[in-house]
């Protein structure tokens, strides 16, 4: 199942994207439910979801399929990010990818923007890159919690395109917080993939990741070139803090590209499984 949050008219609303092309709207399946997605995770309310939309959709319970797509929400508790998880990106840093555990950091809810919208260079602060990534999104409340278990409480995945202001990172990397809280910093969506249509392709692991500069694809991996597989991240993070329903976990970049004004990037999930696209002004 893929959910999505389109704006129709002055409405935003939670939609499930269905395979014919319509967008069902949540508030019409579900009874008493509000029209975000955020408050879908937070109720717990997937599985009827689910539900509903195999038991048929009617076209009165739709929007155009041509309604203009945002970001899936806008304020998670939380969004954690991993640093250096893959050893290739780790050494255009001239870093070594960490071994006993992962390098993180929080970003506030302020860098968040939606498919199409633009990522803006700050002035004055040297090279910015964009890194394409898996998110993970966090479906019920999840602490401390092993390895063997972390999976099941995601909801789905999201394509993210995490930036990074890397000239003021190489000055000194204790900056890894500011790098990484300018507006526009953290692009997500179109689509919430819930995970049993992910595992429908395939093992997570299976997934590849690109991050596409300007058409052509500056570097790919898939999820087992991870140092951390997404379960040891969720697992090890989850010690230490809770994560809650609608919280994103972006798991870390095969590759990051150098942006500018008039450039476009995109996020690649497998072979057109999910994009994500964005221009940089």
């Amino acid at each position: 199942m893929r959910l999505r949050t389109v704006q129709v008219s002055e409405e935003q609303l939670a939609c499930a994207a269905l395979p014919d092309g319509r967008l069902a709207r949540v508030d019409q399946l579900l009874p008493g439910a509000h029209g975000d997605l955020l408050s879908l995770l937070r109720t717990d309310r997937l599985d009827e979801l689910r539900s509903a939309v195999e038991a048929g959709v009617d076209d009165s319970q739709c929007v155009y399929p041509d309604a203009k797509v945002l970001a899936p929400w806008r304020t998670p508790r939380k969004i954690l990010g991993i640093g250096l998880n893959y050893g290739e990106h780790a050494g255009d840093l001239g870093e070594q990818a960490p071994r006993t555990s992962p390098a993180s950091f929080i970003k506030g809810d302020h860098t968040i923007v939606g498919p199409g919208e633009p990522i803006v260079v700050p002035p004055g602060i040297g090279k910015v890159t964009a890194e394409a990534e898996v998110g993970l999104v966090i479906g019920r409340t999840c602490y401390q919690v092993g390895v063997e278990e972390a999976m099941s409480y995601v909801a789905g995945i999201v394509p993210v395109l995490d930036q990074t202001a890397e000239a003021v990172l190489l000055e000194n990397p204790r900056y890894l917080t500011r790098v990484k809280n300018y507006p526009t910093f953290f692009s997500f969506g179109p689509d919430l993939i819930t995970m049993d249509e992910v595992l429908e392709r395939g093992p997570l692991a299976d997934v590849r990741v690109a991050t596409v500069h300007n058409g052509a694809v500056h570097r790919k991996d898939t999820v087992s070139g991870m140092t951390f597989s997404p379960a040891e991240l969720l697992s090890f993070h989850s010690q230490v803090m809770p994560f809650y329903p609608g919280d994103i976990l972006s798991t870390g970049t095969p590759g990051a590209v150098g942006i500018e004004p008039g450039d476009v990037v995109r996020c690649e999930l497998g072979d057109s499984f999910a994009d994500l696209e964005n221009p940089v002004r």
